[in-house]
């Protein structure tokens, strides 16, 4: 039988990125002491520990991409390097002394909820079973990379990797380097590789919209006067927020307002390639913009126009011993691969195996079509709540304003746990029902599912289940507290 902890509930957070750092923090700061934060990795930061690939940055701004409870200061440019978000990361997990509840180098393999304890049993890679009242998944939406299963995929002799999983080791120097999708990574680490390789071979398959970075380098005063004025970091913030949640009328309901993105984005692509009639043609999308995610760089297309990079636009139909086949059928060698091809979007706790009421596991019970109460709660599955869960992702606006929203419900649900003296929580099947109806509806009218592309928001059934159709403040208003009659009590 498990036994409270004295001095209130136990939570397992499975996840050392943005979700379950913040969790840990708003969890301590609500009198929750006894927590367990397991990373599968050797270091905290999720994505942008797993990310280390050239050129990786946030394409939202530094001041919007963090916690408002904890607000970075200490950035060098408007859209922060890789390198400097894992530090803000490790920062918070020692300011709010988080290290002694860490796990790192522990993934979970399995949680099984026992409804006559009440407790979730968590079962770790280290071999170690412990119970707690309550489990908190932040896997993130992406980070299992995608590889696609192309004929020959095995038959390459020379060395391949996918952008998440970055072979530093590899000397690309002289090399000829064949690169697979254009996406959000291929666009910041492709301009690297590109001063290095003796020669870039671009496989793409849609091209995406691109929009130049506004980005620029802070300087030492405005370093300090982060630091010294508060109000100035608040006030970038809100700036940014009132722009991005502007856009998300436009991904939903209103799409003129994307217009004048769109005209920048073709204004942009037709100065950067007036003499080349060429690449204006193999860059321009042939969807709605808003469809895919849209991009932000200024480094994409003079790369594209160097001597030493060529894009081939089409799919991969075979890999060889010796390099890439196009799909003009031309086969291009290369010394190396890499992959620039996503992640399994839908993949929202996986590997770990969830098993909830009456044994049901949590994969089997979603199957091709995820979905959880607000992004967080999951009939069937007392206790547990999921960080940036199915249909929490946009096309505009900040994972951690998110988060943030999604610490309020939880924090408010377990408060109610523990003052009423109750086991569980579980949520009504009926609201979920609901929930599946109110997205489906809400979505039929957005960028995502009328842009004319194939994209990671929409499953193949043509179901939206990683993206949230409105606006952040909408979400937030949601999320302020838990309806308790949308919920079953158990004492």
């Amino acid at each position: 039988m498990h036994t409270r902890a004295q001095n209130g509930l136990s939570v397992a957070i499975v996840g050392g990125g943005f979700g379950g750092i913040g969790a840990a923090i708003r969890l301590r700061q609500a009198g929750i002491e006894d927590l367990a934060l397991f990373e599968r990795s050797d270091g905290v930061g999720g994505v942008w520990h797993a990310n280390s690939y050239p050129g990786a940055a946030c394409d939202v701004p530094s001041h919007l991409y963090s916690f408002s409870f904890a607000p970075g200061t200490e950035w060098s440019r408007r859209y922060a390097p890789q390198a400097e978000i894992e530090q803000y990361l490790n920062g918070l997990v020692d300011r709010f002394e988080l290290r002694s509840r860490l796990r790192l180098n522990t993934a979970v393999t399995s949680a099984r909820f026992d409804a006559t304890a009440g407790s979730w049993a968590v079962t770790s890679s280290d071999g170690q079973t412990r119970n707690f009242d309550l489990l908190i998944t932040a896997c993130g939406q992406l980070t299992n990379p995608a590889i696609p299963n192309i004929d020959g995929l095995d038959s390459f002799k020379g060395p391949t990797f996918h952008s998440a999983t970055w072979d530093h080791g590899c000397d690309l120097d002289g090399k000829r380097v064949a690169v697979v999708g254009t996406g959000a990574s291929a666009i910041q680490f492709v301009p690297e590789v590109a001063k290095q390789a003796r020669q870039v071979s671009i496989y793409q398959r849609s091209a995406p919209w691109i929009l130049p970075k506004f980005d620029r380098a802070y300087a030492q005063w405005e370093q300090r006067l982060f630091r010294a004025v508060p109000a100035r970091v608040a006030v970038s913030r809100g700036v940014f927020f009132a722009v991005f949640e502007a856009l998300t009328y436009g991904f939903t309901n209103k799409p003129w307002v994307l217009k004048p993105m769109e005209a920048l984005a073709n204004r942009y692509r037709r100065r950067e390639f007036g003499d080349r009639p060429d690449l204006i043609e193999k860059t321009t999308p042939d969807y709605q913009i808003g469809c895919k995610r849209v991009l932000f760089t200024n480094n994409w297309y003079p790369t594209l126009a160097r001597p030493n990079v060529e894009l081939i636009n089409g799919g991969v139909p075979r890999i060889t011993e010796q390099g890439v086949v196009g799909s003009d059928g031309i086969e291009r060698e290369a010394d190396v691969i890499i992959w620039g091809t996503g992640f399994h979007s839908f993949d929202f706790v996986a590997p770990m195996e969830i098993y909830g009421t009456d044994g049901r596991e949590l994969a089997e019970v979603w199957g091709e079509t995820p979905e959880a109460y607000l992004g967080t709660t999951v009939s069937g599955f007392p206790n547990m709540f999921v960080l940036y869960g199915p249909n929490t992702n946009h096309g505009s606006g900040s994972v951690p304003y998110l988060h943030e929203c999604q610490f309020n419900y939880i924090v408010d649900a377990i408060k109610r746990l523990r003052d009423g003296g109750y086991r569980y929580l579980d949520l009504d099947a009926a609201v979920q029902k609901r929930w599946r109806i109110e997205i489906d509806t809400r979505s039929a009218d957005t960028a995502w599912t009328r842009g004319g592309c194939t994209n990671w928001y929409i499953n193949k059934n043509g179901v939206n289940t990683n993206n949230w159709p409105g606006p952040w403040l909408e979400y937030k208003r949601r999320t302020q507290a838990i309806e308790p009659s949308e919920y079953r009590f158990v004492a």
